[in-house]
């Protein structure tokens, strides 16, 4: 699926995703939050979703299972300088290693949304068009990636 179509058809469905998200998860904020999760993962599934009739049928099985998973994570977060400064490349081997490591452990769109920033290099604009979202999503999106990334980046330098 090229990007045009794919951003047409997120804008079509966003609304019914956004009010199933709130369904499920009660929170408005929260909702919105989903609903740019699950867009990042069908982007990277895009290549599949022509092989169904319809994109409205995959896209609402992704947000229900994002929610879902929202619904049974909440996580403490915590803050290490180690894991900041291997993101700014002040790392050794040893760090980076664990750093990747902890980014591998990432639920999919977490990890997403912090490789094509960090990695692939994409601007927050770019982001929020591909996930059908806000430039401020993205940010908060990649916020609470970073933050997962410093508590499991912890687990595994100790």
């Amino acid at each position: 699926m090229e990007r045009d179509r794919f951003e047409e058809e997120a804008r079509r469905v966003r609304p019914r995703l956004v009010s199933e998200a709130r369904r499920l998860l009660g929170d408005p904020d929260d909702a919105d939050d989903a609903v740019q999760d699950a867009m990042l993962k069908l982007w990277f599934y895009r290549e599949r979703l022509d092989g169904y009739s319809s994109f409205d049928a995959p896209a609402i099985v992704t947000v229900r299972r994002v929610c879902l998973n929202r619904l049974r994570s909440l996580r403490p977060h915590a803050d290490i300088s180690e894991a900041e400064r291997a993101f700014e490349g002040e790392a050794d081997g040893r760090d980076f290693q664990a750093l990747m490591q902890a980014i591998d452990m990432l639920p999919g769109v977490e990890q997403a949304v912090l490789r094509m920033r960090h990695i692939d290099g994409m601007e927050i604009e770019e982001i929020a068009s591909i996930s059908s979202s806000t430039p401020g999503a993205v940010r908060t999106a990649l916020s609470r990636a970073r933050r997962r990334v410093r508590q499991l980046y912890t687990r595994i330098y100790d």
